[in-house]
């Protein structure tokens, strides 16, 4: 008799706590966001491009073992302090793709600046230009429950003559 009872709730304890479970929880994992800064004009001159989002700048640095450049967000802690990624461990780095010619991509970990300025620089670091721009963000992954990758509306930057 009480097998008959038993096993009927047991089969759907197994399948209601999982289910229930499921719906409820969102899983552990991060995403990256992404900046786009479209380049027009004149880019003979433009060696980088540098993004600057909540006080904080990115700095090109070379990836150990490879040729692509690796952006860190770097704020100084106090405005004598040295400006190195050592100084801020816990500032998330800012990466950067170069696409082609007039497009540079980056990625801003799970963060979602609203306003940043863009700038192309030169190999001797002079900037070249200089915009700041607002930022429209638009879900491109994830759900509104659980959150998930977005994607910032381009910014153009327009480099004069030089």
């Amino acid at each position: 008799m009480w097998g008959l009872l038993v096993r009927p709730a047991v089969l759907m304890l197994a399948v209601c706590i999982p289910v229930a479970g499921c719906s409820n929880v969102c899983p552990a994992i991060g995403w990256v966001n992404s900046i786009t800064v479209e380049l027009a004009g004149d880019l003979s001159r433009v060696d980088t491009v540098q993004l600057c989002a909540d006080g904080a700048c990115s700095e090109l640095r070379p990836e150990p073992g490879t040729a692509a450049p690796r952006i860190i967000v770097t704020t100084p802690l106090d405005a004598r302090a040295p400006h190195t990624p050592e100084a801020q461990p816990t500032m998330a780095p800012f990466y950067a793709e170069r696409i082609d010619a007039d497009t540079w991509r980056f990625t801003v970990s799970m963060s979602s600046p609203d306003h940043v300025t863009a700038k192309a620089l030169s190999a001797t670091g002079e900037v070249l230009a200089e915009k700041e721009a607002d930022l429209d963000w638009k879900r491109v992954g994830g759900s509104a429950q659980c959150g998930g990758p977005v994607e910032a509306s381009p910014v153009e930057l327009t480099v004069p003559n030089g």
